[in-house]
């Protein structure tokens, strides 16, 4: 996965990068590390995101707005 494949998932999720971060449970820090293209996307982080690619829009919709609601990872 490229970051810029990365940055239309963003966008298709109607996500901003700190969001993304949190549905994908990755510090926001590494998020933007990946999304500028500085640091290599892991296979774990696009076999992720390609699952939930694959869940009806709604149960997608439903699980994304869930993961928001959690509290941040502490530092």
């Amino acid at each position: 996965m490229t970051a810029e494949e990365l940055e239309g998932v963003m966008r298709r999720w109607g996500l901003n990068a700190a969001e993304l971060a949190k549905v994908l449970c990755v510090h926001s820090n590494r998020m933007s590390e990946y999304l500028g293209g500085v640091t290599r996307i892991p296979c774990s982080l696009a076999f992720s995101v390609e699952a939930l690619e694959l869940l009806d829009p709604d149960r997608r919709q439903a699980l994304l707005e869930r993961r928001k609601a959690r509290r941040p990872h502490e530092p």
